[in-house]
């Protein structure tokens, strides 16, 4: 397992990076939202360094998606891994993935 890691790349892009998994995903929320808020009225999610995923990474991803709702803030994703997109089809949120 590899600890994940949430980074400012940009003035509107934040960076995560290692596993996002059950394990890991509940260490970075609070930090994650709080650079997704500070990034402002539109923000990047990158994830094309994410080793792994489970279905907690989804998860993590609407709620990024609740707070942008509530801050009026435009946020997308880059670098989505494959997982990631199959676990979204599963469940029928692939729409809007990169």
């Amino acid at each position: 397992m590899t600890a994940a890691k949430v980074e400012r790349s940009g003035d509107a892009q934040v960076a995560l990076s290692g596993d996002l998994t059950f394990a890991t995903v509940l260490q970075i929320r609070t930090p994650l939202l709080q650079q997704l808020k500070a990034c402002g009225e539109a923000c990047v999610l990158d994830l094309s360094a994410v080793e792994r995923v489970d279905s907690s990474a989804l998860s993590l991803w609407l709620v990024c998606q609740r707070q942008a709702r509530r801050l009026s803030q435009r946020l997308t994703l880059c670098g989505v891994p494959e997982d990631f997109h199959s676990i979204a089809g599963l469940v029928g949120l692939a729409d809007g993935l990169d």
